[in-house]
């Protein structure tokens, strides 16, 4: 991959880049644009914050609850009466968060590995036919990372998700209650903070009139150029991470490269001893071929072998007889005397005869 990209001419390069740095630079400027668009509804969301239970809408104003709505002992149009009618005078009119609890939410968290920690985004939208019995389409989801992770370890990722159905449902009965919602969050369980989704959820409407503000507008060109003047920062801190990945994983590289040399040598080694050993006769056979070619009356003290090199140390009437009987055989080349002959008292030539054994030809 590396070799392909050097290859490309110069101006494909630069289209890569640019298209990899605008990639970038939209998903910084997107997950930005959220947190502003927050911060700027964050007077309105401590005004009135709406928890939409399954069966309890219960309204609190500054965290203090003002009222609840039993919708199950209601019909439609009453219960939207009735959620109208607890809202004080004081702050009709006013925008109201909504909470999804976490008995109309759905919760998972999953394993994923160090890599896929700037893709998420991307990747999720596959994930989440898998975890949940809906497909990406018919719900909003949002995740965080959960827990802390370094270096090639997996990372856990709590994905938390709403049917669609259920939110669209939520503001329908804000609107016919007069009442407008100004941001949706969903609620996991635990001490855990809530996940607010994009202003999508709210319908075209809500989004259309945010997406226009003039501070709003203001804001997102700032981010704009903040995340343009990072771009390089985020490059660096991106090459930085991939050195320690490369680092963590230089070790284990090493020492598996390592053991298959080790493996590779004693493969090597065995395969050389199994050729000497199929170059040479088996020690029985060689046995039964020596004592053919010795002449009667001669006798063998001792016989060393080593790899193809054969010494026989011995008494015989004729030293000589004995070493042109091995010469005439063809098992047996070099032949010479290692020491002088020398005769006994018993009248036998005492002699010491190395040889090399030939090769068994195929």
């Amino acid at each position: 991959m590396t070799i392909a990209a050097e290859n490309r001419p110069k101006p494909e390069r630069a289209r890569a880049w640019a298209v990899r740095a605008l990639a970038w630079w939209l998903a910084e400027l997107s997950a930005l644009s959220r947190d502003i668009m927050r911060l700027l509804g964050a007077d309105e969301r401590g005004a009135v914050t709406i928890e939409a239970g399954e069966r309890y809408w219960t309204l609190r104003h500054r965290q203090r609850v003002i009222g609840q709505v039993d919708r199950d002992s209601l019909d439609t149009d009453s219960a939207r009466a009735a959620l109208a009618g607890v809202v004080p005078a004081a702050l009709r009119g006013r925008a109201v968060t909504v909470e999804i609890p976490p008995e109309r939410v759905l919760s998972r968290t999953v394993n994923f590995p160090a890599g896929a920690r700037g893709e998420l985004d991307r990747i999720l939208e596959f994930e989440i036919a898998r975890h949940f019995p809906f497909p990406a389409s018919r719900v909003f989801f949002r995740h965080r990372i959960v827990g802390r992770s370094s270096g090639v370890a997996p990372i856990a990722v709590e994905i938390v998700a709403v049917p669609r159905e259920i939110v669209a449902a939520i503001c329908a009965d804000l609107a016919a209650a007069g009442l407008r919602a100004s941001g949706v969050a969903l609620v996991a369980g635990g001490d855990a903070e809530p996940l607010f989704l994009p202003p999508t959820a709210l319908g075209r409407g809500a989004a259309a009139r945010r997406s226009f503000s003039p501070v709003l507008v203001a804001g997102v060109a700032a981010l704009a150029v903040a995340a343009l003047a990072t771009w390089p920062l985020a490059q660096q801190w991106r090459l930085a991470a991939l050195d320690r990945e490369i680092a963590a994983l230089k070790p284990a590289a090493e020492a598996a490269l390592q053991r298959r040399n080790q493996a590779q040598g004693e493969s090597e080694r065995t395969a050389a001893l199994i050729r000497a050993r199929s170059a040479r006769p088996p020690l029985v056979g060689l046995l039964d071929m020596l004592s053919r070619q010795v002449p009667d009356g001669s006798w063998l003290l001792s016989l060393s072998i080593a790899d193809r090199e054969i010494v026989i140390d011995g008494l015989s009437p004729s030293a000589a007889t004995i070493a042109l009987a091995l010469e005439r055989s063809h098992a047996f080349a070099a032949i010479d005397f290692r020491s002088p002959i020398t005769r006994e008292a018993n009248g036998l030539e005492h002699f010491q005869l190395g040889a090399t054994i030939a090769e068994i030809k195929p």
